[in-house]
This record gives C-alpha cells, structure tokens and sequence, in this order.
C-alpha cells in the first residue's frame, strides 16, 4: 500500500516540478501532445474502407476575391442545399461593390451559417482552449452579418501546433449560450441528431476522426458552374465552403491543422487537415451517432492504483525472495502489461467508441522497479530510527 502511494507521490511530484522547468519544455510538449489514442487514428483504421459521407460537399473558396465567393454562394442556392455553411470571416469591409455584392449574396440564399471566433487575450483565435471567461466573440462586419446566424469556428486546442483532438458544440460567454459552427447547421440540417448532441450536456467533445479528403464530396473552384450538371449533388446538403489551399492539387500550411489522422503522429511533421475538413469530420460524427465517451479521470486512477497495488505486490515479493530475478520478472511483467492496457484501449475504442487515458496506468507501473529501491532506503531508515517493521530487512 505504502510503496505504491509513493509511486503517485513520485508521479505527481515530477508532473508538478520536472515539466514545469522551462528547459524540458520541449520533452514536456512532446508528452503532453502525444496520445496512445493517436495510433489507432494514424495506423489502424482502415480508411479504405470507410464509406464516402454523402450528406456533405465541401466547396473550395481558393484565392477567390469577395465577389467570386458571391457568385459561389448564388449558384450553390440554386441548387438547392438544406443548409450552407460559410466558413470565412469577412472582419472589415473592403471594395463598396463586391461587398454589396457578397452581402447580397449572403441575404438572399435561402439558409446560410456564417463563421465567427472566439478570440482569446494573448492567443491567436484559430484554436484555445474554451475556458476564458474573458473571450471576446468576433465575427464578420455587421453590413455582411446582420440577421444572419453565425457559430463560432474554435477548435480546442492550447496553440496552433497541438493536435486538434476536441470541440466545444456550445459556450457560455457572457451569461449567454453561443452554437458552434457545425452545431448551427446540424440543428438546421437534422432536428434529432442536434437534440442526442444537446443532451449529452458535454462542454467539450472529442472528435471522432474517420475520413480524410477523400471520403468527403470536395468540389475545386473551378468546378462551381450554373453549367455543371454534376451539381445536381448538392440538393438537401450540407454545403461548406471552406479554404482548401489555392486549388486541390496545391498543399499548403494556411488553416491547415495538425489531427490524429497525421501519418506521423509523433515528433516534427506537415500539417495534415484543413479546418473545414476538421467540421466536416464532427457533422459526421454527429450524423452518424459516432459521440466517443471518455472515462472520467478520477475513475482511471483508482482503476491505476489497484493494478498498480497488485503489480506491486509480486514485484515487492520477487525483490525481496529472489532478487536476482526481479528485473528480469518486473520488466517483462511492465512492457506485458503496457501492451494489454494499450490493447484494450484500442479495442475499446474501435469497437464501443469509449476511451480512457491510459497512460495514467502505464506511468505508474513504469516507474514502480525503481521507486521499490527508493522505497527499501526509506523503510530501512526507518527500521533504523524507529524501529519500523518492513519485509525489506529480508533482503
């Protein structure tokens, strides 16, 4: 009992003191942006056989000035979309004529979201953690905006170069409860599915990632013609228009975020996603009742203490009986049970969309062989001093 309340205590003093030195920081970040759930994501799932979502196309704005983005909005609404979400701030007004031209365009389609931000003091406003009360909501100038709804386009996140792993679908700001962007059009593209999201009651959602570009309809700039007959798709969808580079065949690092989808899911590597395929992955979790439930933390750690008890228990014993053997026994026992944990934990995942933080188990059991030779040096000093009883005298 007492070795293994050390373990935690040990943990804990390293969490607090050892990654709050500025000079680890880069050990620090790296831990602290790496989750076992990311292997699942990056090499597991099978994206070949995941299905296109045929509820939602995604349009790509490219370099598209003001008023080629209006044309865009007017021919997308004549093809009849049940919703049409604009994923693009226009913050200050520019030329007179294409913004009475885009501010037409936005009045006259039939349903249309806006995007809008929650900017954060001292953060950039592409991705923050949600928490501050002291957030600002700001969205496009009023002469595009007024009577338009608009939702706010955040991920969670701490800066720009974390792993986007989680949304919030609603914020209290300001003693008033604002939508997100993909919440505004779930609600306007299917009533049930915004309802199973509103009673879950979470304020914050880990997002379910299970399609890349290519399991998405994506429409290029040019493809955007009252001609094209193959806009016929985009009756009763959901409609994003979102950037996605200059046009599909050109990559580059402008709202493009870092997911657990990235092939390299650890160490310096290229952003992999652009944000409006990031809210087209959450309208699909949505859609699809794919919600991924975490266990709650407190309830991870008492699971982590009675495993550790029991480890503890047999590493206690082999280091006191047979002591030649214990290395040897304990580090076969840790790197089994690390790979069981993280088993299920994938398992779980795959199967039942539930995770849990593993590594609250894993890091215990990890470093119990040597917290036990810290331990033997306490209990034999206080054997020493006050007489305490402790099987370590056997050894």
């Amino acid at each position: 009992m007492f070795s293994s309340l050390l373990v935690f205590l040990v943990l804990f003093l390293f969490r607090s003191f050892v990654f709050n030195i500025h000079f680890l920081d880069p050990i620090s970040n790296a831990f602290h942006d790496f989750k076992l759930s990311d292997i699942y994501y990056s090499k597991l799932i099978d994206h070949e056989k995941t299905t296109v979502d045929t509820n939602i196309v995604i349009v790509n704005i490219g370099e598209n000035s003001r008023e080629d983005i209006a044309k865009q909005i007017e021919i997308i609404d004549k093809f009849q979309p049940k919703v049409i979400g604009l994923d693009v701030v226009f913050e200050e007004r520019k030329n007179p004529l294409s913004d009475i031209v885009l501010r037409e365009a936005i009045s006259n389609a039939h349903n249309i979201v806006l995007a809008n931000y929650l900017n954060y003091p001292e953060s950039d406003h592409g991705n923050n953690n949600h928490h501050d009360s002291e957030a600002e909501l700001v969205g496009s100038h009023e002469f595009f905006s007024q009577d338009v709804r608009s939702g706010y386009v955040n991920f969670v996140a701490e800066s720009d170069q974390s792993t986007i792993r989680k949304y919030a679908p609603f914020v209290e700001l300001h003693e008033h409860e604002y939508l997100s962007f993909t919440s505004h059009l779930i609600k306007d593209y299917n009533q049930k599915a915004f309802e199973k999201l509103s009673k879950r009651h979470n304020e914050v959602e880990i997002i379910n990632y299970k399609r890349k570009n290519n399991k998405y309809i994506i429409l290029d700039v040019d493809e955007i013609k009252e001609e094209n007959a193959n806009l016929n798709i985009l009756k009763d969808k959901i409609v994003l228009l979102g950037y996605l580079g200059p046009d599909l065949h050109t990559n580059v690092i402008e709202d493009n975020h870092y997911t657990p989808l990235n092939p390299k899911y650890n160490g310096k590597s290229l952003p992999d996603m652009y944000g409006v395929v990031i809210h087209a992955n959450i309208l699909s979790m949505i859609l699809e009742n794919g919600f991924v439930t975490k266990l709650k933390s407190w309830l991870v750690l008492f699971l982590s203490f009675i495993i550790l008890y029991l480890h503890m228990y047999y590493f206690i014993k082999y280091y006191v009986h047979r002591h030649i053997w214990y290395h040897v026994f304990a580090k076969f026992v840790q790197l089994l049970t690390s790979v069981i944990i993280v088993g299920i934990e994938i398992y779980i995942l795959s199967k039942f969309n539930f995770t849990l933080n593993s590594s609250l188990i894993i890091i215990p059991i990890i470093l119990s062989i040597d917290v036990l030779y810290f331990y033997d040096g306490i209990v034999k000093f206080l054997h020493k001093k006050f007489n305490y009883n402790t099987w370590f005298l056997e050894h």
